[in-house]
């Protein structure tokens, strides 16, 4: 049985786990100079696709015909997992980056009729990038590509933050999203629409605090559509994505979501 292979052809030709060390699984010398660095968040807000055998749109990613992880990665969830990013050495030639179902049988007729190419995705040397599955796999745009921009706070106390808003189908009168932070809901972000990201902030800790609690809620009401208890470090940077589908329940419902970047 033929699983649905989304293609996106992007210009990679190696992946491999970034160390703190500079240094593979292999204990070979990475040059940071000839690597970019990327992670893959999957953030599929919708039921389809669904097939026979299917119980989640978790994916698996193979690169060049090699499969990268054999654990799916699940909505919510990033690959690589952690801190950790993927470092892509560019030499300039194109290679394949698919996509494709964990589980599942996709109907006879449409086997074949769900294969889709990107148009190579350019990545700066020393750059870190965060790659969104965020929208129909029907769409030419359905992941969002942003730069992550990776540096530590001015102050041992402080913490960074950004938003990324990945709802596809937002209330029309309330079309973009709040952030607050604090259990005194003090405005960080405002009017972030659907595939918009904002620059990462500083915030600091207050004291010896070791969470921060942040909201969601659509622009101009007092809705919350998501809550989010954030385990916080020095010095660290994180994202926070509102997900999900307006209407649907589970997992599929809006939820504010978090990843460590740094």
């Amino acid at each position: 049985m033929k699983k649905i292979i989304i293609i996106l052809s992007v210009a990679f030709l190696q992946f491999s786990c970034e160390k703190k060390s500079d240094y593979n699984a292999s204990y070979e010398a990475q040059d940071p100079y000839m690597h970019s660095f990327v992670k893959i968040i999957n953030v599929y807000p919708f039921a389809q696709p669904a097939f026979s055998g299917q119980t989640s749109a978790a994916f698996r990613f193979t690169y060049n015909k090699t499969l990268l992880s054999a654990v799916p990665t699940a909505v919510g969830a990033t690959f690589p997992s952690g801190q950790d990013y993927y470092a892509v050495n560019r030499i300039m030639t194109e290679r394949n980056l698919d996509v494709s179902l964990a589980l599942g049988t996709p109907p006879a007729t449409t086997r074949d009729s769900f294969l889709y190419r990107y148009e190579p995705i350019v990545f700066k040397l020393q750059k870190y990038y965060s790659l969104f599955i965020c929208d129909s796999i029907k769409k030419a745009d359905r992941v969002l590509v942003v730069e992550d921009d990776i540096k530590y706070p001015a102050a041992d106390a402080n913490y960074r933050v950004r938003f990324v808003n990945t709802i596809p189908n937002p209330p029309n009168a309330t079309p973009a999203i709040d952030v607050y932070a604090n259990t005194t809901d003090s405005l960080i972000f405002s009017g972030i629409k659907f595939k918009q990201a904002t620059p990462f902030i500083e915030l600091s800790r207050l004291g010896s605090a070791t969470t921060n609690t942040f909201r969601i809620k659509w622009t101009g009401t007092s809705t919350v559509v998501g809550t989010i208890s954030l385990t916080l470090a020095n010095k660290m940077s994180a994202t926070l994505i509102a997900k999900g589908f307006v209407g649907a329940t589970g997992l599929r419902a809006p939820a504010l979501i978090s990843y460590r970047n740094k």
